[in-house]
């Protein structure tokens, strides 16, 4: 599943249903949301790719895996695909998205009530149209497939997550669950494992801007959780090498503030910071 999450590869197709959504979601991407999701990643392709960004870097970026991609399925991400929508429901996830697809509804693969998944049994893509598909695990894409006839939209809680979500973003996403558990360990992980609903969003037209907001089961997590984001930022700044004073600069662009149970985190990096920056990683 990683795997196509990184290609940014896929979609399914709806019928003419109209479901309560947001301008962020594709209307007929937001027809095969299934009802116990909890997770939405989206990728505004169409919008990201007029950023300068995106033109000057992202856009000259090769990457052999897209290109493995591409002669697999006969779709090229960095040229067929307007728009993506990963769902997840905690624990499967399916990539989703709007595209030209000509090319591979020509593939022949295994039948499913219909459809052919191209790919094997852990992974494979199935196209429906010449602009709808999905990609992800096979066992996923079927369960998609299977409850395309209930699907009406975002489930209401993560729809109102949305809302917090600016149209403009070019990247953002929604969570409404569990506590989150991510793999850094030790205080850091027993902190942010207190996180049960969040939004993220970045804009990249001017530079690198975003906010991450997350909500805690109760007040002493949202206290932890500041204070580890904040840990986190005094020990780069402390650990910033001295022949680069620009990363004190990125450090100052990153704010950690909390309400009561909620707790934000703002980004804001002008366009010439950016700049160096993305400069020194293309060389690299």
């Amino acid at each position: 599943m990683r795997r196509f999450v990184l290609l940014g590869a896929v979609f399914l197709s709806g019928c003419a249903r109209n479901p309560v959504t947001d301008a962020k979601v594709d209307p007929e991407l937001a027809t095969l949301i299934p009802a116990d999701t909890v997770l939405m990643a989206g990728v505004r392709k169409e919008s990201l790719e007029k950023t300068p960004l995106y033109q000057e870097y992202l856009a000259k970026i090769s990457f052999q895996p897209l290109d493995d991609f591409a002669k697999q399925t006969g779709v090229d991400p960095r040229k067929d695909l307007s728009d993506l929508l990963f769902v997840s429901n905690g624990k499967h996830g399916v990539l989703l998205g709007r595209g030209k697809f000509a090319s591979g509804q020509s593939r022949r693969g295994v039948a499913y009530k219909g459809f052919q998944l191209i790919g094997d049994e852990q992974t494979a893509v199935v196209f429906f149209n010449a602009s709808t598909a999905a990609a992800g695990e096979t066992s996923a894409l079927k369960s998609l497939i299977d409850q395309r006839s209930n699907s009406t939209g975002p489930p209401p809680a993560l729809a109102a997550l949305m809302k917090e979500i600016p149209p403009e973003s070019q990247i953002w996403a929604a969570y409404l669950g569990s506590p989150v558990y991510l793999a850094f360990g030790g205080n850091v992980n027993k902190a942010l494992g207190s996180l049960v609903s969040g939004i993220l969003y970045f804009d990249l037209r001017a530079g690198l801007n975003g906010i991450a907001s997350g909500l805690c089961l109760n007040e002493q997590g949202a206290q932890d959780v500041e204070g580890a984001l904040k840990l986190l930022i005094g020990m780069g700044r402390l650990n910033a090498p001295s022949n680069q004073p620009d990363m004190l600069r990125v450090y100052d662009g990153i704010r950690v503030t909390r309400e009561v149970r909620r707790v934000r985190i703002s980004i804001g990096e002008p366009p010439d910071l950016v700049k160096k920056f993305a400069d020194l990683w293309m060389k690299q």
